[in-house]
């Protein structure tokens, strides 16, 4: 479920300030430019504000990038972002308290809904990772892009704070899923996820993240910790 998270989501971000960021904003260095980029990362700004010798080692990272590129492979602030990931994102958001942990997972739930009606091919890129570009959005679509960010920086921070808390195994997830209301042609959908259309995806996406209110009270939040934190 990797390709769902919001983190996974915005990392091509870093590449693209790496590559481009200087012709955006000339009057700036390309470090620099990169860096904020990095800082709007779902999550990786807070981390780094909170420690700052991980900010050190993106600027050397995005430094280094920029001086001899990587010719093959994931980019070295890619990787850097990859690490702060495991190291200080998922351990939180596995061990967020239950209200949250299932907020923030509504909160893409109501993002997602209102894409399927307005930006399918928004719908299909955040679903799989890809998505980029949330000034493009519409109004109400970066109003609620904004909720998911704060939603889930809640649940970072409650885990962040908290102690380890249940989380839900793949085949307990599945198993929720099938109690939600998922049927075989759902988690055939979900099998060839990345080949569908911009509609089936979306519908996918929504039904995993409408997922948490249809199942028992105490599943409720380690379904959602398993969905932010995969």
């Amino acid at each position: 479920m990797n390709r769902r998270t919001l983190v996974a989501a915005a990392i091509g971000i870093v590449v693209l300030a790496v590559g481009v960021g200087w012709l955006l904003l000339r009057d700036r260095s390309p470090v620099d430019a990169a860096l904020d980029e990095v800082r709007r990362l779902p999550l990786v700004g807070p981390v780094m504000a909170e420690n700052p010798a991980i900010e050190s080692r993106m600027r050397a990272a995005i430094e280094e990038e920029i001086r001899s590129p990587t010719q093959s492979g994931p980019s070295r602030p890619f990787l850097l972002v990859a690490d702060i990931r495991r190291q200080y994102i998922v351990p939180a958001l596995r061990a967020a308290d239950d209200a949250t942990a299932v907020a923030a997972v509504a909160a893409r739930a109501d993002l997602v809904r209102h894409l399927r009606r307005a930006d399918t091919a928004a719908c299909r890129q955040f679903a799989l990772g890809a998505f980029q570009r949330p000034d493009l959005l519409d109004a109400e679509g970066q109003r609620l892009f904004g909720e998911v960010l704060q939603k889930l920086e809640a649940a970072w921070r409650s885990g962040k704070a908290g102690k380890p808390q249940p989380v839900m195994t793949r085949e307990e997830l599945m198993a929720a899923l099938g109690q939600a209301g998922f049927g075989k042609a759902d988690f055939d959908r979900l099998n060839s996820f990345q080949s569908l259309s911009n509609d089936l995806t979306c519908d996918v996406e929504l039904k995993i993240d409408s997922a948490a209110p249809l199942l028992p009270a105490d599943k409720r939040g380690p379904f959602a910790r398993a969905i932010l934190g995969t």
